[in-house]
């Protein structure tokens, strides 16, 4: 699953309203949207795990922060109330990681999706390059929303602060 648009064009110099899909994961993907002093993600995929990680990349490429090859595993872990506060907890907990640690992401996998846990793999490398992503202060529960259908398939939605 690399996320990429076209090739060699990062996403920060894309317009908003931009959709990355993985039509080799089953549909998954991610689109940017417009908020007044907000940016918006919307993610999807055949389960509730793949738009999670859609979502974690969709705020890794709006970051400037992917990179590339093998690097340290590192483990994300989240609980809350429900499934949208579970969303905004993964999304804070990756802008943490990067903030505190300058790393990259190479690798994205939602080990385990609960009710009300979750936990997650990251795999980082070290930051090699100036960035040139959008600055994001955390991800908030304005509009959030998770939205599954019976056959499995779900929907997310998620605004952040910039």
């Amino acid at each position: 699953m690399d996320g990429a648009i076209e090739a060699g064009v990062p996403v920060a110099s894309y317009a908003w309203g931009v959709r990355a899909t993985d039509e080799g994961a089953g549909g998954s993907g991610y689109e940017l949207l417009e908020h007044t002093a907000d940016v918006g993600i919307r993610s999807w995929g055949p389960t509730p795990e793949a738009a999670f990680e859609q979502a974690a990349w969709a705020l890794v490429d709006l970051l400037d922060i992917r990179g590339e090859g093998t690097g340290e595993a590192r483990a994300i872990s989240a609980s809350s109330g429900d499934a949208p506060g579970l969303l905004v907890d993964l999304l804070n907990e990756l802008i943490f990681l990067h903030e505190t640690e300058d790393v990259a992401v190479s690798g994205i996998r939602v080990v385990r999706l609960r009710d009300d846990a979750l936990e997650a793999e990251v795999e980082t490398v070290p930051l090699t390059r100036p960035l040139e992503g959008t600055v994001v202060k955390a991800a908030t529960y304005h509009e959030v929303r998770v939205d599954r259908s019976p056959d499995g398939r779900t929907e997310a939605q998620v605004f952040l602060d910039v």
